[in-house]
């Protein structure tokens, strides 16, 4: 019994700490700052439209590098919505080299006048990057989904997801270790 009480113990003063710990996790990470390109900062579909209206402000801006020297962006595949960059280069985050035409730059500034955005930091990704990303996704995706259709299926008495028949043997259960149930010792 004093086991029992001790292990109950063990197990609230465990939850209990994760608890706190999480929660100085959520207060320490909302306390320091993050990456602006990824914040609440206006960005060029809201720039765009009327950069007149964001001078002085800072701002995130995304497109493709259409003109080298000094470096433009475009905001829209149509080639409108064009930016000078001041300082990209310098700023550049996550490259060797300086930007070229066709780069995918994202960029955090302050918009100095309708035109030019003063850069505070530059980053840039390549394409190869979001094909990598969205492949894993797909075939993570498709993994979980067999899984879930495999072992899962719809009750329609209950209206329910349950699991499905565990009747089969060991032998035909494909996690099964073929020995029958009977443990080793």
């Amino acid at each position: 019994m004093q086991h029992r009480l001790a292990g109950q113990r063990g197990r609230t003063l465990a939850a209990l700490v994760l608890v706190v710990l999480l929660a100085g996790c959520l207060v320490w990470a909302g306390a320091t700052p993050g990456d602006p390109t990824t914040s609440e900062y206006p960005d060029e579909v809201d720039v765009t439209p009327s950069p007149e209206t964001y001078v002085g402000e800072q701002v995130v801006l995304g497109g493709f590098v259409v003109d080298t020297d000094p470096i433009v962006i475009a905001t829209r595949a149509s080639g409108y919505g064009r930016f000078t960059l001041a300082g990209a280069n310098d700023h550049l985050q996550n490259a060797d080299g300086p930007l070229e035409r066709g780069d995918r730059v994202t960029a955090f500034g302050r918009l100095e006048d309708e035109s030019t955005l003063v850069v505070e930091r530059t980053t840039t990704r390549e394409p190869s990057e979001t094909y990598y990303m969205l492949g894993v996704s797909l075939v993570g995706g498709l993994w979980v989904a067999s899984r879930w259709l495999r072992d899962w299926r719809f009750d329609r008495t209950t209206l329910a997801f349950a699991p499905r028949d565990e009747s089969a043997t060991p032998q035909d259960h494909p996690r099964g270790d073929g020995d029958g149930g009977e443990r080793r010792a």
